[in-house]
């Protein structure tokens, strides 16, 4: 991997936003990561696009070193009046955008917000096309929140249930598998619920995505791995089906190395 670039920061009233800068293409791409990931992940991409690309990778809220100490739950109209300043103080007009699982979220909000001025949309198996029942059960109302909340505190009663599911065929094995290594420290389960809740209403509106998209030129392209069980290819067909245009790879891996294999394909 190479060496990490220098990470710079760009403050606006109670918000920082943390990103890296690498590349020297004409081009520039905005790169959202994956949950519990930072910037760094995307410099695989360095020798792969940065003659094509400026990148200007970016750390989610909550993950590496943003921070955004105002009111804690997101919105997409504060998302999308931070992404406005931080274009017009770096002088972008046209862009192009990278979303890897939580990135691809915050990749789809981002399109929905500013699709006329996108050149090219990649999502590396997107979260926030397809809702799980159990991401709805637990954000959407105050009482699944709590009961998210109780259930991350007594671990072994979480865990026992993720087993019964598994059992009952309605949890795949591998994103239980998953769930436990992510839930592993206080940190993490701190990490997730944070997260899940904060950013519950970047809420991507899927089928006004795909009218602008269908409306805009936006090269459209589209990554999954064949044995990814935590967003498996299917998610993504509520915006493919929508779609006039669009490319998609399928590779032979799991989530993990999605990434790096996207790579050597974009």
């Amino acid at each position: 991997m190479p060496h990490a670039t220098r990470i710079q920061f760009f403050d606006v009233q109670d918000t920082r936003i943390a990103f890296r800068v690498f590349g020297s293409g004409p081009a520039v791409l905005l790169a959202f990561h994956g949950f519990g990931q930072s910037s760094v992940v995307f410099e695989h991409l360095q020798r792969a696009i940065g003659s094509r690309f400026t990148v200007f990778a970016i750390d989610l809220f909550l993950h590496g070193q943003s921070l955004h100490t105002g009111n804690p739950l997101l919105t997409k109209t504060s998302w999308q009046k931070l992404l406005d300043a931080f274009l017009e103080t770096h002088g972008i007009e046209r862009f192009s955008l990278m979303g890897f699982s939580l990135g691809g979220r915050f990749a789809l909000a981002t399109t929905e917000a500013f699709a006329s001025r996108v050149d090219e949309l990649l999502l590396i198996a997107p979260d926030g096309i397809t809702r799980s029942f159990w991401y709805q059960l637990a954000t959407s109302t105050r009482a699944g929140r709590a009961l998210f909340r109780y259930m991350l505190h007594h671990l072994p009663i979480l865990t026992d249930v993720g087993h019964a599911l598994v059992q009952l065929g309605l949890l795949n094995r591998t994103a239980m598998r998953f769930a436990e290594l992510s839930l592993s420290t206080p940190a993490q389960r701190d990490l997730v619920y944070r997260s899940w809740t904060q950013f519950r209403l970047i809420s991507p509106r899927i089928p006004a995505i795909a009218q602008l998209l269908n409306t805009h030129p936006v090269r459209v392209r589209l990554f999954a791995g064949a044995f990814d069980r935590i967003v498996p290819g299917r998610y993504l067909l509520p915006l493919s089906d929508r779609l006039h245009r669009f490319e998609l790879t399928v590779f032979r891996t799991g989530h993990n190395h999605l990434i790096e294999l996207t790579a050597e394909r974009v």
